[in-house]
């Protein structure tokens, strides 16, 4: 992947690396590539390396790393060439598709012209790259979605969503990690925990990773710990 690559200071003590302007499936494979590179060389002196759809940020020791150092080193990293398919890793998570705890199904399907088992049969056939982590701890941005079943965000979000919701935004699809507020249009939950504050890599995804989801019955929702939510 050949890119030019614009490096700007964010503050005294972080740079952002942008790869580019537009979505692209092949950058959070690229950006985490980069991130890996920056961390292993300079371990002790960085802090935190945010990714996006599009950039990275480094935040980083101002009193141990120099920023033209630091400018210099990301200038001439060398991506891997690998394919990204390699690279990445896919994580299959298992989701529970019904009006029960995905409230949005019927009206979607009203507003698509589809009916509820297209919609899930075109979530679940789609193989999603995670582009970010944001919004809230764990949350990950998938993409992208088909769009047969794009639809924008909810006019007024909701107060409350339940921890597990599978929601979908324009071309973008996630599982709420935990209970939140919301506007995203919710089609049914996954029972895979998907943060945990305890563990070293807090999120079970990750960016560059590639996420496939499957459809479960009830019986097996609530074997793996769902609960379903007949309130709205």
């Amino acid at each position: 992947m050949n890119r030019s690559l614009t490096i700007q200071p964010a503050s005294e003590s972080s740079l952002i690396v942008y790869f580019g302007a537009e979505i692209d499936p092949e950058l959070p494979v690229l950006i985490a590539e980069y991130a890996r590179q920056i961390k292993q060389h300079y371990a002790a002196y960085i802090l935190n390396c945010i990714p996006s759809y599009t950039s990275l940020t480094i935040e980083y020791h101002p009193l141990k790393l120099d920023d033209a150092e630091l400018r210099r080193f990301i200038s001439a990293i060398k991506p891997m060439r690998q394919d990204s398919n390699r690279l990445q890793k896919t994580i299959q998570l298992p989701i529970y598709y019904d009006t029960s705890v995905g409230p949005d199904l019927i009206n979607m399907a009203a507003q698509l012209a589809l009916s509820t088992h297209d919609i899930i049969a075109c979530h679940q056939s789609t193989i999603y790259t995670v582009c970010a982590i944001g919004f809230a701890p764990g949350f990950a941005f998938l993409a992208d979605v088909d769009p047969l079943i794009r639809m924008p965000r909810l006019t007024e979000p909701r107060k409350f969503v339940p921890k597990g919701s599978v929601g979908i935004a324009d071309r973008q699809t996630a599982v709420y990690p935990m209970s939140t507020p919301g506007g995203w249009n919710i089609i049914g939950n996954c029972p895979v925990s998907l943060y945990d504050a305890v563990s070293p890599q807090h999120s079970l995804l990750q960016v560059g990773d590639r996420v496939q989801f499957h459809a479960i019955h009830q019986d097996k929702f609530i074997a793996l710990g769902g609960e379903l939510c007949p309130h709205w």
